[in-house]
Parts: structure tokens; C-alpha cells; sequence
């Protein structure tokens, strides 16, 4: 059961993509990179069907990665690699019939980012992956160690910088502000949307600064023994996780209280379980 729901979900993840791609990107010429951006350039140059142009280059490369990649992890990318033209294909029959266009390319390019980045920020979440570009993003980093975001960001460019000479430099800005957009909504998807900021406070004054989190700002915190590698006197580390809006006031309160306390800000992308520690 809990599998259906799963690939449940990754379906509606990959008809919200194929919409975007559809209603956005194909008909606005936004060059997103990967092999959705890949078909809009065939479309162009040679006419090519953009459903079947992302079947046919992304079963190549799903055998591609059979070959070189972990083959059980291979499978779940085949899913997504049938399932994403096919969708292409029907929304795009869908379109003929109802209305989604918009004039204004920059709407497109946001927009589009937006739901693209959505669907496939639920495919990524579920465990799932959309195969294509991503195979070659994998191979480059298990044969050549070229990380996966940089792998990414090569790959991307260079196709976005050919749509650009197929359609123009205007084209360039337009689809480097929908893979932005893309690129933050699948990272907001898959890792969270909290805005909490998580404290590793380092003092000599632990009680003190104790009495102010639970006491003024009503936050649970824990405190934990620790040892100065270099001086190897004893410290005492705070570790407290505030919402955006505590932020400042517990930054400012740990200055007034223990002006010589070092500490680390970070950003969460979940937080979880009990308020009091």
C-alpha cells in the first residue's frame, strides 16, 4: 500500500512537470537544459516530436547508466524516463483543446520554474529520479569526481548556451531565471521549507544564557560538556534551534550576556520532536 501511494505521488509529480514543460518552456522556447531543453532545441532544428525525442534520449541513457551505475538504483529513474514523455504527449494534446497560454515570457520563465521545480522536487523526495542528464551528472561524478552540482551546472549551461544560439541571447536570461527558480523549488521540496536557525553556542556563562532562551524566549535548549582543543580547558556548548523571527534577539542576548561567546548559526531544513530538551 505504501508503495502504490508512493508511486502515486511521483505520477502526479511528473504530471505537474510535464504541464510546466508544456505550457511554459515548449511554447515560450525556455531552454531549461537537461533533455527537456535538449527536445526544444530538436523541435527547432529538426522538427522532432518533443515527447518522443525525450523518450528515445532518455531510454538511451537509462542503458548508458545500466552499464557504468548501480543497476537497482537505475530502476526507479526508469519510471519517471516512460512516464514523463508520455505525459508531454497527452498534455500536449490537452492544450490544443484548453487555453494555458500567457504573452509574457519572464510570467513563463517563473511560473514555469515554479511548478517544474515542484513536480520534480515530489519525484526526488519519494526517492525517485528523473533519469536523462541526471545519468550523465552520475556517471561524471562516480568516474571523474565532477560533483553532482557542478555536474549539473555544466551540463545545464551548455545546453541553455545552445538554446541560446538557436533562439537568441534574450532566450539565455530567460531560461537561467526558470533553472534558478527550478533549482530552489526542488530544494525547498525535497529538504523543507522551515526557516528555523539552529545555535552551537560556546561560553563560560551557560546558565546564564540558559535562563535567557527558556525564560525570555521560551525555546528548549540543551547543553552538552565539552573541551577547548588547543587550551583543553573545560567549555560548556549550548545547542538551540530558534525560528527566523527569535534570530536577532537571541544573537543580541547572547552578546549582552557573554560578549566573548563564540557560536554558529545554521539553517535547518527540518525540525522535529519535542520543544523542551
Amino acid at each position: 500500500m505504501k508503495r502504490l501511494r508512493r508511486i502515486f505521488v511521483v505520477i502526479i509529480g511528473i504530471i505537474i512537470s510535464a504541464f510546466a514543460f508544456n505550457v511554459f518552456f515548449s511554447t515560450h522556447h525556455i531552454v531549461i537544459g537537461g533533455v527537456s531543453g535538449i527536445s526544444i532545441i530538436l523541435k527547432k532544428v529538426f522538427n522532432l516530436n518533443e515527447s518522443l525525442s525525450i523518450l528515445i534520449i532518455s531510454l538511451v541513457l537509462y542503458l548508458i547508466g545500466m552499464i557504468f551505475l548501480d543497476k537497482e538504483k537505475m530502476l526507479k529513474s526508469f519510471i519517471v524516463s516512460l512516464l514523463f514523455p508520455l505525459f508531454i504527449y497527452i498534455i500536449s494534446i490537452l492544450t490544443l483543446k484548453v487555453d494555458f497560454s500567457i504573452d509574457n515570457r519572464l510570467l513563463a520563465s517563473i511560473s514555469g520554474g515554479v511548478l517544474f521545480g515542484f513536480g520534480i522536487g515530489i519525484i526526488y523526495r519519494d526517492g525517485y529520479t528523473t533519469g536523462g542528464i541526471e545519468i550523465v551528472n552520475k556517471i561524471l561524478n562516480k568516474y571523474f569526481n565532477i560533483s553532482f552540482e557542478m555536474g549539473s551546472l555544466i551540463l545545464d549551461g551548455i545546453i541553455a548556451l545552445l538554446g541560446a544560439f538557436i533562439f537568441g541571447f534574450e532566450t539565455l536570461i530567460y531560461s537561467s531565471i526558470a533553472i534558478f527558480v527550478y533549482n530552489l523549488l526542488i530544494d525547498k521540496v525535497t529538504l523543507g521549507l522551515t526557516s528555523d536557525k539552529s545555535f552551537s553556542i560556546i561560553t563560560t556563562k551557560p546558565d546564564e544564557i540558559k535562563k535567557f532562551i527558556i525564560d525570555d524566549l521560551h525555546h528548549g535548549v540543551t547543553i552538552i560538556n565539552g573541551r577547548g582543543a588547543y587550551s583543553n580547558e573545560k567549555k560548556y556548548i549550548l545547542f538551540v534551534s530558534v525560528p527566523k523571527r527569535d534570530y536577532y534577539k537571541l544573537k543580541d542576548g547572547i552578546k549582552s550576556i557573554d560578549n566573548q561567546a563564540f557560536f554558529v548559526v545554521s539553517s535547518n531544513y527540518e525540525v522535529g520532536g519535542g520543544k523542551w530538551i
